[in-house]
């Protein structure tokens, strides 16, 4: 058997342990079960939310019996851990301004040497210009 298979099979085994613990519990529960590890004697249940972790915690006897049963051995032990939710990777980038709004604002901009408000706002919008030319 490759590493593969291996991985698949183990996968398989628990999807199915999953199920079995699901099929006890009532549906607006089950449905927070997300995903079940066995290791030994000892399961390891995760849900989506720490209310739902301690809904389940309640019903640990009940799934160990379901599981127990199913593995045809005994499980002494259940832990109940959340997995936290998974954040959006691709968000979205800052729009930046249109060549109008850039001209407009080049020449709303009247540099003086000294001004720093106005030196600031030179290199600001030149920088926004070098980073439209690259959008392209």
């Amino acid at each position: 058997m490759t590493g593969l298979q291996h991985i698949q099979q183990n996968l398989n085994q628990q999807r199915q342990l999953l199920r079995h613990a699901q099929s006890v519990l009532p549906e607006d529960l089950a449905i927070h079960c997300l995903h079940i590890t066995a290791r030994k004697n000892q399961m390891t249940l995760f849900t989506d939310s720490s209310v739902w972790a301690s809904k389940l915690l309640y019903q640990r006897q009940l799934i160990l019996k379901a599981l127990s049963k199913y593995l045809g051995a005994p499980a002494h032990t259940l832990k109940v851990k959340v997995l936290p939710k998974q954040r959006e990777t691709n968000k979205a980038l800052p729009k930046l301004p249109s060549k109008n709004a850039l001209k407009v604002l080049s020449e709303a901009n009247h540099t003086e040497l000294t001004d720093n408000l106005s030196m600031s706002m030179n290199k600001l919008i030149k920088t926004l210009q070098k980073n439209k030319l690259s959008e392209y």
